[in-house]
């Protein structure tokens, strides 16, 4: 046997060695990517919506509540797992808990409010609707749009 043939005997193991690794690798960087469970998404979501109701009942608070912050449109929306999801909203400084992201749905049947929403995108707005699923998503119920800028006077040079 030559010496060429003896001294490469390790490269051909540790090739499928590696290539194994990053085949287990890559398909536990997909298992992790799937979506979460819709019907224990939607499960969820209905038991805080009888949290809700009975909270209503009893005469305690709603959970709905004012945002102040940004919407976001996604940048791709083929690439949305959940058609529901219109965007992000992100809070700002003024809000009760800034600096936080949610995924925004909006109340079925509010077609309006999904309009504004797309409308202002990018813009700072306050929105009414309330967190569901642990905070993961803020479903909004209406939009206060903001109000334009005060007109400017044109200034005429040497008047």
């Amino acid at each position: 046997m030559s010496r060429n043939a003896r001294g490469t005997s390790w490269v051909l193991p540790l090739f499928f060695l590696g290539l194994t690794a990053g085949l287990a690798g890559t398909a536990l960087t997909h298992a992790a990517d799937k979506p979460p469970d819709a019907k224990a998404e939607a499960d969820q979501a209905a038991q805080e919506n009888q949290d809700d109701m009975d909270r209503r009942r009893n005469g305690g608070v709603q959970s709905q509540r004012m945002f102040h912050g940004t919407f976001l449109l996604p940048a791709d929306p083929s690439a949305q797992t959940n058609p529901d999801v219109i965007g992000t909203f992100v809070t700002d400084e003024s809000d009760m808990k800034p600096n936080q992201t949610y995924l925004v749905k909006v109340e079925k049947g509010l077609k309006e409010v999904t309009e504004a929403l797309k409308r202002n995108d990018t813009k700072k707005l306050t929105v009414h609707g309330k967190l569901a699923n642990a905070a993961k998503y803020l479903i909004v119920v209406s939009v206060i749009e903001p109000a334009p800028g005060a007109p400017v006077k044109e200034q005429r040079p040497g008047l």
